[in-house]
């Protein structure tokens, strides 16, 4: 197993976004990892035995460190300077650039093919990425997609004065002002960033599992093979796997499962994830 880190890579809007490669041998299909909220690339400890199972079976994996790592971060861009970053200040659409830097770095690196796999608020932004950009892919690994809209609406008891709270800072010039209360009870959250993400046409609404919406238009387009699964010990947001099934209406092979006696993080099962992603797509149907 060969593994590097490039440190080298720039968003078409310049941050400079680090790299984690798991190298296969054969230049062929190569797995693109984009993690969730506030995760890094040491947190998602499932993700690195996924890359370590795959490497060893000739299918390269990339997982990149994306703009919303960490709660709060200061990235350097290409001309020398710094942007502050992080949850706290993401902006969900930004995230087109962050996937596509990925995919051109997996090209660059000489993979003539690929799966796009995002973990809970990652699986938001592909399902975006898919609906905006329609990239040549063979498939898509869902891993505990959240109805990020729904849960916030459940868990954030004061999410109507917050709306407020946000809208009026942005009008008044001010979109980086920190909201007066936490997210969730973990996070403060800059007012630009909770309006984008949770406002009533969020382009992040693409999962509605929870609040029974019309907004799944982004994922009924997606016509490539699916695989999702979750942990059975995860909140009941995440296992309504069957109305994702329901909803994908363009898609012809869509596999779906739950992975018993495990959460979010797939604690104790990840050499199970890893397989169960390794013979997915042993059984995907490539030319």
């Amino acid at each position: 197993m060969n593994i590097e880190f490039i440190n080298d890579a720039y968003t078409e809007d310049g941050l400079k976004l680090p790299i984690v490669h798991f190298n296969s041998k054969e230049k062929d299909i190569c797995v693109i990892f984009i993690h969730g909220m506030c995760q890094t690339i040491i947190d998602n400890y499932f993700a690195t035995v996924c890359g370590n199972i795959l490497s060893e079976n000739n299918i390269g994996f990339l997982y990149e460190h994306n703009r919303g790592h960490s709660i709060e971060n200061d990235i350097v861009m290409k001309d020398g300077t710094f942007k502050r970053c992080g949850c706290m200040y993401e902006i969900f659409e930004d995230s087109i650039y962050d996937i596509d830097l990925a995919i051109n770095k997996a090209q660059e690196l000489g993979y003539k093919r690929f799966i796009l796999m995002g973990h809970s608020y990652g699986c938001n932004k592909l399902i975006y990425y898919y609906y905006r950009k329609k990239p040549n892919i063979l498939g898509l690994i869902l891993a505990s997609a959240p109805d990020m809209i729904g849960l916030q609406l459940l868990r954030q008891k004061d999410y109507k004065e917050l709306i407020k709270e946000a809208k009026e800072n942005i009008d008044n010039g001010d979109s980086n002002k920190i909201l007066s209360n936490l997210i969730e009870d973990y996070m403060y959250m800059s007012s630009g960033t909770y309006y984008n993400w949770f406002h009533e046409n969020s382009n992040l609404d693409n999962l509605p599992v929870m609040n029974n919406s019309k907004n799944w238009y982004q994922f009924e387009t997606i016509d490539v093979p699916i695989l999702t699964f979750s942990g059975s010990n995860e909140t009941d947001n995440y296992l309504h796997l069957d109305s994702l099934k329901e909803k994908a209406k363009s898609c012809n092979d869509f596999e779906y499962m739950y992975i018993n006696d495990t959460d979010h993080f797939y604690n104790e099962k990840e050499l199970e994830i890893g397989n169960i992603i390794f013979n997915w797509i042993k059984k995907l149907k490539i030319d």
